[in-house]
């Protein structure tokens, strides 16, 4: 009995050992499995934030981008501005300080002007500054023969160079503008160059880089001097660009790079969010492994919803109005109805800017989307383009009338004075309206490029007003704000 009970204890003792052994180890099993699941849900989690994340970059890469090129192409205009003098003038430019001294502060980063009749420049202001320039040979390096067998063909596009140390010290670019008078026959010959020379970075100042360092980009824009071949800086952020979403600068047939990346390092935050998932695992609990899990859903639709959205007004972004312009047109397509797209901008911006700084700016920007919502219907999709553009999409209006009506709103809306810090700011909106019917062609960007210059001739016949276009953009119909 007593050896009986003893086999029975040894077995029960070595079944009791044998099931401590399997708990443990299904608990270890579980334990890794769990580590190995969460390990595998937070590499997807990170890819896709990654993702989503690499096209916000990608956004803001070519958002700023595409505002160097429009900051430097406006200044590059100040060359036409001397060439019409020049063809007016038959090649005299009488009182050219006085010009100059006009034009110059037009352009932001603006050095000198310069006329240079059979390319030796012999005028150029402000002449104290630019004295070592005066009678400089713009064709010295290359053959004057082979550059006027060139412009035979009467090129009139303006050449840019740049970025490289200029001749008087600071670090700069210059555009220079063939220029072509008729001869006693009546055939264009080549008279010479009008030359504008800008500083860098002070000419890109209005494209304002610095922004991105705000919205927690890292950046760095550089070129290649074409003197030297070497690589110069323009513009960069205190924090360096590690692993940047690069976006190619096109000045006329000049290339310079802009490099954008998230400041804050993606190893950091995957380690934090592993870590956060490791202790919720640990803790064997359900409820926490479902918390996670909501949780980082909530976050990864909340990523996708800022890659949509523009981040200061929380208005769509390009992307997303894109995306409903094509609904929109394929809607219209089925159904035969219309559709109208509105391209606001707004007057006065700029002043807000210099005169209460740009928080001010910003506010200004939030307040005026605030206002649009509060006059269109919830069907309506309206989006912030960048800068002060706003882009308002109806459908189903009734009528002309009934569009004519939301559009009087939206202007006595735009111009109902703001509070400020410092003061009372007050800014107008300019409007160009496209009908878009079921017979019209083109793509989304064709009909933004016509509402854009339905709105630059809004702003010709005096802001504060509307204009409609056809798909042969011709003016239908335009009307101001009371």
């Amino acid at each position: 009995m007593v050896n009986a009970w003893k086999d029975r204890h040894r077995a029960t003792g070595s079944d009791l050992r044998t099931g401590k052994r399997l708990r443990s180890g299904l608990t270890l099993l579980s334990f890794a499995g769990s580590v190995f699941l969460g390990w595998l849900l937070l590499q997807r989690f990170e890819d896709d934030a990654r993702r989503v994340e690499q096209v916000r970059t990608r956004e803001v890469a070519t958002t700023f981008a595409v505002a160097v090129e429009k900051v430097v192409e406006r200044a590059l205009t100040a060359t036409r501005t001397l060439a019409v003098m020049v063809y007016q003038g038959h090649g005299e430019v009488p009182d050219f300080p006085a010009l100059a001294r006009f034009v110059l502060p037009l352009y932001k980063g603006a050095y000198a002007v310069s006329l240079a009749p059979n390319g030796i420049i012999r005028q150029i202001e402000p002449l104290d500054r630019n004295l070592l320039v005066r009678d400089h040979d713009l064709l010295e390096s290359k053959s004057r023969e082979e550059v006027l067998r060139a412009y035979k063909s009467h090129d009139t596009r303006i050449q840019f160079l740049g970025p490289f140390k200029l001749i008087q010290g600071p670090v700069g670019a210059i555009g220079m503008l063939p220029v072509f008078l008729p001869d006693p026959q009546g055939e264009p010959r080549f008279w010479g160059y009008t030359v504008v020379t800008l500083t860098l970075p002070e000419a890109l100042e209005d494209a304002n880089l610095p922004a991105m360092a705000a919205q927690g980009y890292a950046y760095e824009l550089a070129g290649v001097d074409p003197m030297t071949g070497e690589r110069r800086i323009l513009l960069r952020s205190d924090a360096p660009v590690v692993k940047g979403t690069c976006h190619e600068v096109t000045i006329e047939a000049m290339s310079w790079t802009l490099c954008v990346a998230p400041q804050a390092p993606w190893q950091g935050r995957a380690r934090h969010y592993f870590e956060v998932g490791l202790v919720l695992l640990v803790s064997a609990s359900l409820a926490w492994l479902v918390h996670g899990l909501l949780s980082r859903r909530e976050r990864r639709a909340e990523l996708l919803r800022q890659a949509l959205l523009d981040p200061l007004t929380g208005l769509a972004n390009r992307r997303l109005l894109m995306d409903r312009l094509a609904q929109a047109r394929e809607r219209a397509r089925r159904e035969g109805r219309r559709f109208v797209l509105a391209l606001l901008d707004l007057d006065g911006f700029k002043g807000i800017n210099d005169n209460f700084g740009h928080a001010q700016g910003d506010s200004v920007l939030i307040a005026t989307a605030e206002r649009l919502l509060g006059h269109i219907r919830s069907s309506d999709t309206l989006a912030r383009l960048g800068g002060d553009e706003f882009v308002l999409i109806m459908e189903n209006l009734a009528g002309h009338e009934e569009c004519e009506q939301v559009l009087e709103r939206l202007l006595q809306a735009v111009r109902e004075p703001l509070q400020l810090e410092g003061g009372i700011g007050q800014v107008y909106a300019s409007i160009g309206v496209m009908v878009w019917d079921t017979d019209q062609t083109g793509d989304s960007d064709a009909i933004l490029r016509q509402a854009d210059a339905a709105m630059y001739q809004a702003k010709k016949l005096g802001k504060n007003r509307y204009v409609f276009v056809d798909d042969t953009f011709t003016v239908q119909g335009s009307r101001s704000g009371a």
